[in-house]
């Protein structure tokens, strides 16, 4: 370590004491300068610093740090952004380590309001002209030249030009901070200006048609209503009927009774547990009815074969075996369905196949499906009785009953597989010819 007197000696030899005096005093409580020091000599890092002593600039203090390498360098610049100038030697563990740092400073770290000064005790390695040409430096130095005024005078420039970049590049960033905020505030404008003209249009649009819309609701209820009429009615009428039958057998057999005639009140008993059972499977139908209009369809992932073969078990139990045998079921998909309501679709639907074949000699029942772009459509057939094809919109209105008495039934079944259909969002049809079948058809979307 050399002692102070050989450092200040070095110091005077580097960097000549002009006598420059003070001329000002720092002003308290602002942050100095900050001034990195890049050499491989660490006379000049001491020298430095003592021809500066005590020198502020713009009424700041001048605070120092050393870097002894451009690899060092790089690492103390890339981690403090208040450096105002770099004191850059330009040989050092290399002959062109300080220009390279020169251009990873400017280049790969962004930094363009730092001064950087080139200083070098061996010019013929940088000419002057050419290198500052070449790279983006603000002064360069020979280290015989830079005296203290002049290392005085490149700081202060230095620094001056630090802080007026420094503010230009601040004044910017707000320019630009105020100018996007701006296009964003005018860019809300036009959004708002269109949302309210689509809302002035849209309310336009709405007072044109509020009162055909008025007129078509009122016409849909007034609808609605007649249908309500109409199903009361056919409702009064299905249930009158075994009501006033149960009130005559009723009769007939008190009559009997007191007759003492035992084998007529058996028959009457037997007619009066038929019409019973009729009624009692009808209200069973108007409950499943409203069920299905208003309650909730559970999808979930279901084989379809599997709810087929449950609906012919279910059938199963009031129906001979060898006419369970007589349907056949191709393969069927998973869909997401509502597991029950969907099981009541192939019960019905079965349970009228298997009804309208009871006379047929050799009896075919047939399940199939088949896949379009973007539904399944299943196929319930038969070879039984058939319907006329021109009736065929009829067989879904509730108590339809093309057949009159011939078979029995309460005429609501077809309407329950409509309705469970259609909040699957399907669709039922039928064909038929008399005497030669029927097909019912309906279809449900693949994705619900």
């Amino acid at each position: 370590m050399p002692s102070s007197a050989a450092v200040s000696d070095h110091a005077d030899s580097l960097l000549p004491l002009d006598d420059i005096g003070i001329g000002e005093l720092p002003q308290e409580g602002l942050e100095p300068w900050r001034v990195l020091i890049v050499d491989d000599d660490e006379d000049v890092h001491v020298a430095t610093e003592l021809a500066m002593r005590d020198l502020p600039i713009e009424g700041r203090r001048v605070a120092f740090l050393h870097a002894h390498s451009a690899a060092e360098a790089l690492n103390v610049v890339a981690a403090d952004l208040a450096i105002s100038t770099v004191l850059l030697d330009v040989v050092m563990e290399t002959p062109d380590a300080g220009l390279r740092l020169v251009r990873q400073i400017r280049e790969e770290l962004g930094r363009s309001a730092l001064r950087i000064i080139l200083r070098t005790g061996q010019p013929g390695y940088a000419p002057e002209i050419e290198t500052l040409r070449a790279f983006d430096i603000n002064d360069y130095r020979t280290k015989s030249e830079l005296t203290r005024v002049r290392l005085f005078s490149s700081l202060t420039a230095a620094i001056r030009s630090y802080a007026q970049l420094t503010d230009i590049l601040d004044q910017r960033d707000k320019l630009a901070q105020m100018n996007e905020s701006l296009q964003q505030a005018r860019a809300a404008e036009r959004a708002e200006n269109e949302r309210r003209l689509t809302a002035e249009a849209a309310l336009k649009l709405a007072n044109a048609s509020v009162e055909q819309c008025v007129a078509q609701r009122t016409q849909e209820l007034s609808q609605a209503i007649t249908e309500l009429d109409a199903f009361n009615r056919m409702v009064s009428h299905d249930l009158s009927g075994p009501l006033h039958g149960l009130a005559g057998l009723s009769g007939l057999i008190r009559h009997e009774l007191d007759q003492g005639d035992p084998a007529k009140v058996r028959r009457w008993v037997s007619m009066m547990e038929t019409q019973t059972r009729r009624l009692a499977e009808l209200v069973a139908d108007l409950l499943s009815l409203a069920r299905i209009s208003e309650g909730t369809v559970h999808r979930s992932p279901v084989a379809l074969n599997g709810v087929v073969q449950e609906a012919l078990q279910a059938l199963s139990t009031h129906t001979p075996a060898h006419r369970i045998a007589s349907v056949s079921v191709g393969t069927l998909p998973e869909l997401a369905v509502d597991a029950t309501l969907m099981r009541q679709v192939f019960v019905n639907l079965l349970s009228n196949a298997l009804k309208f074949t009871a006379d047929t000699p050799s009896p075919r029942i047939e399940v199939q499906a088949q896949r379009s772009d973007d539904a399944w459509t299943f196929t319930v057939s038969d070879n039984g009785a058939g319907f006329d094809a021109h009736r065929a919109v009829e067989l879904f209105k509730p108590f339809s009953r093309l057949h009159g008495a011939r078979f029995e039934g309460s005429g609501i079944g077809l309407t329950i597989v409509q309705r469970i259909v259609a909040r699957h969002g399907g669709q039922v049809w039928a064909h038929g010819q008399p005497g030669n079948g029927a097909s019912f058809q309906f279809s449900l979307p693949i994705q619900p």
